[in-house]
């Protein structure tokens, strides 16, 4: 997922190597896709933090609803035997009570009679004063107990929810990332007929990345695509205008070899934005392709391949790069549901 997430706009090296007013624009689409893209990392791991964090609060929770359960459950038995002991004082304080008035033609002490009854009374008070405490605190426990289950209901509701958004973000990441796999698979059939030393396909950081080499496209110094490179480009084209969920960018590279300017042509940057901008054509051209979803770039010497300067890795840097990158709309309108 985090290749998924990094998406390595590199518009901002893209220094008057185009139209300035399309190259604003595309300056800020891109920076605009990279901020929302490293918001996608945030709050993806923000989601997991929160998430481990509402399980440790529900484990948290279930401990505390397990004693309250067990001190009701203690506070319960002592009540009833409190009720019990009350209940025997009652029955005995009403025995003697009965006995006193039945013992009065007796020789019983009446002082010593009316003390025990004292006494009686005064532990019958007792006993009924540690019943309605006992009764509170297991009243208190009971609301307690019942806070503890709302709270415990609404931290595993929070969590559930978390969950299924974590989840539901992860699917589509991984929706994202077999779609652009399906992808690379697509175009690959579709240009069995190049070698590898044409033109290659291969993912990075989530997008697939169609390198084809200047002896496919174009002629040494030139921009104008050849048959053979316009064919392949219709190729490419025709699968991309059934996949308008993908955002594609063209990259024009050059070698280290200064370029003897001729005409309009000053330098490697000129070229490298001239040839990606001729793919970019052809693409719209050949295709129902929105013109919206293209961006062209030249990227000149700066970004090579291979850092010798032997003949064959100045070949492989000459290259032109159609770069093709998900939308991440789905994902940006879950990440900003409340």
């Amino acid at each position: 997922m985090k290749h998924l997430l990094y998406l390595s706009l590199s518009v901002c090296l893209l220094v008057a190597c185009v139209p300035l007013k399309q190259f604003e624009e595309v300056k800020e689409e891109n920076s605009q896709l990279e901020q929302e893209t490293n918001q996608i990392a945030k709050e993806n791991d923000d989601l997991k933090v929160e998430n481990r964090e509402l399980n440790s609060d529900l484990d948290r929770y279930k401990k505390k609803v397990e004693l309250l359960t067990q001190d009701t459950a203690r506070l319960g038995r002592q009540n009833r035997r409190l009720q019990q002991r009350y209940d025997d004082l009652n029955t005995n304080y009403a025995d003697v009570l009965g006995g006193l008035k039945a013992s009065s033609s007796q020789d019983m002490d009446n002082k010593k009679l009316m003390a025990f009854l004292q006494e009686l009374q005064e532990d019958l008070q007792r006993r009924e004063d540690e019943l309605m405490v006992a009764e509170q605190a297991l009243n208190d426990k009971k609301r307690s107990l019942e806070m503890a289950q709302a709270e415990l209901e609404l931290a595993q509701q929070k969590m559930d929810e978390q969950s299924k958004r974590l989840m539901e973000l992860e699917n589509m990441l991984s929706q994202k990332d077999a779609a652009m796999h399906a992808l690379k698979s697509t175009i690959s059939d579709a240009l069995k007929g190049y070698s590898g030393d044409e033109l290659q396909v291969h993912m990075k950081d989530g997008k697939v990345y169609v390198s084809m080499e200047e002896k496919l496209l174009f002629q040494s110094g030139r921009y104008n695509v050849n048959q053979e490179g316009v064919s392949a480009i219709k190729k490419i084209a025709g699968v991309l205008e059934q996949n308008p969920d993908i955002d594609i960018m063209v990259e024009g590279h050059t070698d280290n070899v200064p370029y003897n300017g001729r005409g309009e042509l000053k330098d490697n940057w000129d070229l490298s934005v001239k040839r990606a901008t001729s793919v970019v054509r052809i693409l719209i051209d050949n295709s129902t392709i929105d013109p919206r979803r293209i961006s062209a770039s030249g990227r000149s010497k700066y970004i090579p391949l291979d850092e010798n300067n032997t003949p064959v890795a100045l070949q492989k840097n000459r290259r032109t790069e159609i770069i093709l990158t998900p939308r991440w709309s789905e994902v940006f309108n879950l990440l900003q549901m409340d």
